[in-house]
């Protein structure tokens, strides 16, 4: 299972995204293995700047796969930022829980963002960052 951050789907929607995010995301997505959660559903339908882009991620968004938030991610996500923090590094609340989801199902977190990359090293998440060039 793939779960694809919304900085991996922006590139992936966006016409002119990153060549490499986009083919490999549309890879995931035609092999039926991507998932989102509520917190990049949000990230990315808040944001849609027409009503025809809205509904087009809602069409989709409803064919991923769906891995759902409860009380053990987020008790997850809160200890991985305590973590974080004693070693030194502040990574965003929604990035926690991004990961957290992402560790709690054993998939891969597909991104572009060095925040994951961060969690990657200091936890059990896998991540792979599609951005080229080094992380």
């Amino acid at each position: 299972m793939i779960l694809a951050d919304s900085s991996a789907l922006i590139e992936y929607y966006r016409p002119a995204g990153d060549p490499l995010a986009r083919a490999t995301v549309a890879e995931a997505v035609a092999a039926d293995s991507v998932a989102i959660n509520g917190i990049i559903q949000v990230e990315l339908m808040a944001f849609a700047s027409r009503q025809a882009d809205y509904d087009n991620l809602a069409a989709d968004f409803r064919a991923f796969h769906w891995l759902g938030l409860d009380r053990a991610q987020f008790d997850l996500a809160a200890d991985l930022g305590f973590r974080l923090r004693q070693d030194g590094l502040k990574v965003p609340a929604t990035d926690l829980v991004i990961a957290a989801s992402a560790i709690d199902s054993n998939a891969t977190l597909y991104h572009l963002d060095a925040h994951y990359d961060q969690i990657a090293r200091h936890s059990t998440l896998e991540a792979k960052n599609l951005k080229p060039g080094p992380a």
